[in-house]
């Protein structure tokens, strides 16, 4: 969600190690904690800014800790790709 804490950044490195080639894009920002734990971190996590993203190259989505399209952010323009085949939310 738009601030991330640690259980949705859990969630995410979890369904990045089930799923191969996944990768993590934080909505927008961090909680303090989990900023000062990605800032030690960040390498270890297949994790992606959102602006380094190609979203023609996006076909699915898996959202984790947000129900809402309001707890994603910017991100919410990504569920109304043409292209997109996949949907699922944890």
């Amino acid at each position: 969600h738009t601030t991330a804490d640690f259980d949705a950044l859990g969630a995410a490195v979890g369904l990045t190690r089930l799923i191969p080639g996944s990768k993590i894009v934080l909505s927008a920002g961090a909680h303090p904690a989990v900023k000062d734990f990605l800032a030690l971190y960040r390498d270890e996590f297949n994790l992606i800014e959102r602006r380094a993203v190609n979203i023609k190259e996006i076909r699915s989505l898996i959202l984790v800790d947000a129900q809402a399209r309001s707890r994603i952010g910017k991100l919410a323009e990504w569920l109304d790709l043409p292209h997109l085949v996949d949907i699922t939310i944890y």
